[in-house]
């Protein structure tokens, strides 16, 4: 593990209030080439909070504690569990992994757990770990850079690339989740997302998807009802952002409502499939739809 100083530096260029995000936001890449060395991320495709600020926002994106992931691959899923746990019960590169409190869903949508470490100057920290197996990734997964961050030039190892969704792909999952719950992150990860190029319609497409996929109808005009009456914790988000970032929440949800307004403009075959969102059983219908997003994908990049 890189020495306490550096991590301070890290928590000082990056604005940070609290340097123990600082801190766990360094343990997160050891963690994640820890999967790489270990020859289980062959079997994932990173996504949600932490992926995002790694490898697409970068410095401008907010911190984030916990490792997301879908299963992309055809091995049984309790094999890749077993090679997780043996992955983070062990030392890599001085910082000690504990994971031996594990969890799978009874009704088979995700296992995952806690994953306690401690290192020469830190012996209680952890994190959550979550592989999804509610769907298989609609666009293609294919490795990605970390971006460049100043704490690299004192690891032991170089940055690994990281297998992960589409950009875009992990953008619909935030409307899926913004939909389905509240939570302030989601709604900032949108927020900082449309401020970058993005095909609305493969995203509108992404989106009724996936809330079809979990049996929940997509509902434009309901969607930003939400997004308004949320009750965000914007204290808990301060923790996760430079001291000098003071996001308005007003500014924030107006961002989103303006930017995602296309969700709105549903085709026909969107409006069927969210039709049949409740039973479930159009698997025809459903292949259409992707075949459309897999077009949309190969004719627009997401932002990198």
């Amino acid at each position: 593990m890189i020495a306490d100083k550096f991590v301070d530096l890290h928590a000082r260029n990056s604005g940070l209030r609290d340097k123990l995000v600082a801190e766990r936001d360094v343990v997160l890449t050891y963690a994640l080439a820890a999967l790489v060395d270990g020859g289980v991320m062959i079997d994932l495709a990173f996504k949600g909070g932490t992926c995002l600020r790694m490898l697409v926002f970068g410095s401008s994106g907010r911190f984030s504690e916990d490792l997301d992931f879908t299963l992309a691959s055809d091995q049984p899923e309790d094999d890749v569990l077993l090679r997780l746990v043996e992955v983070f019960n062990r030392t890599h590169h001085g910082i000690t992994f504990t994971f031996d409190e594990y969890y799978k869903t009874d009704d088979n949508t995700s296992f995952g757990g806690d994953v306690s470490y401690r290192h020469d100057w830190n012996d209680r920290g952890h994190f959550r770990l979550q592989v999804s197996l509610r769907e298989w990734p609609t666009l293609p997964v294919v490795a990605r850079p970390m971006q460049p961050q100043g704490y690299f030039a004192h690891l032991e190892f170089a940055p690994p690339a990281l297998r992960t969704l589409a950009p875009i792909e992990m953008i619909a999952e935030k409307v899926r989740a913004s939909f389905q719950r509240v939570k302030v992150r989601d709604l900032y990860d949108l927020h900082r997302f449309a401020t970058s190029p993005f095909d609305a319609d493969l995203l509108r497409r992404l989106a009724v998807l996936k809330l079809w996929q979990v049996r929940d109808p997509f509902d434009p005009e309901l969607f930003f009802v939400r997004l308004r009456d949320g009750r965000y914790d914007w204290e808990d988000l301060k923790r996760l952002l430079r001291s000098s970032e003071r996001p308005e929440p007003e500014e924030v949800l107006r961002s989103v409502e303006t930017r995602f307004a296309v969700l709105r403009d549903l085709t026909d075959l969107e409006n069927e499939l969210i039709a049949d969102a409740k039973s479930g059983w159009n698997e025809p219908l459903a292949e259409r739809l992707r075949a459309e997003i897999r077009v949309l994908g190969l004719g627009f990049r997401s932002p990198e």
